[in-house]
């Protein structure tokens, strides 16, 4: 075979290597963002149930708050004054506290999913690059590296990798 060929062949694998590699970074790059996607509409689901608890607990205060008004002009109670008051004042207050409490296991549910989202993104760029690494280690391994590898690979060449040659 002649030298030139080879050459050519494996020139030719190498090509079709590094195409096969670009492609599979681009679906990598695909599937992050299709991830990520994902990750901001369970932030967003997160955040709307939040809300919903919030309204559902607004409705529930009023209908206390109410209530409680109800129950207090039927006894004759003033409600701006003593124990009326501060029944309406530890309502709300419960509120106020269950408000808080909502807000601040939204806010570690939603970095919960954010660290997920970078750590996937850094797992990605970490498999993006051990891609193009392994790539760059086969491509360099065609080639020998010392004087004598070359004599040895012009050889081979010649000889045709052991096989004989043809009359």
């Amino acid at each position: 075979m002649p030298f030139a060929l080879l050459l050519a062949m494996q020139a030719a694998g190498m090509v079709v290597d590094y195409f096969g590699v670009s492609q599979q970074s681009q679906m990598a790059e695909m599937g992050a963002k299709i991830q990520q996607a994902g990750i901001e509409s369970n932030i967003a689901q997160t955040q709307l149930e939040t809300e919903d608890a919030s309204l559902q607990a607004m409705k529930n205060l009023r209908q206390q708050l109410g209530t409680q008004i109800a129950t207090f002009a039927a006894r004759g109670t003033r409600t701006g004054a003593g124990s009326a008051v501060s029944f309406l004042t530890e309502s709300i207050g419960n509120f106020g506290a269950d408000e808080r409490m909502r807000r601040m296991n939204l806010m570690g549910k939603v970095n919960s999913l954010k660290a997920g989202g970078t750590i996937a993104k850094l797992q990605g760029m970490g498999e993006n690059t051990k891609l193009w690494s392994d790539f760059s280690s086969r491509t360099l391994n065609r080639f020998p590296s010392s004087l004598s590898g070359w004599k040895q690979g012009v050889k081979d060449f010649s000889e045709g990798f052991g096989l004989t040659r043809s009359a």
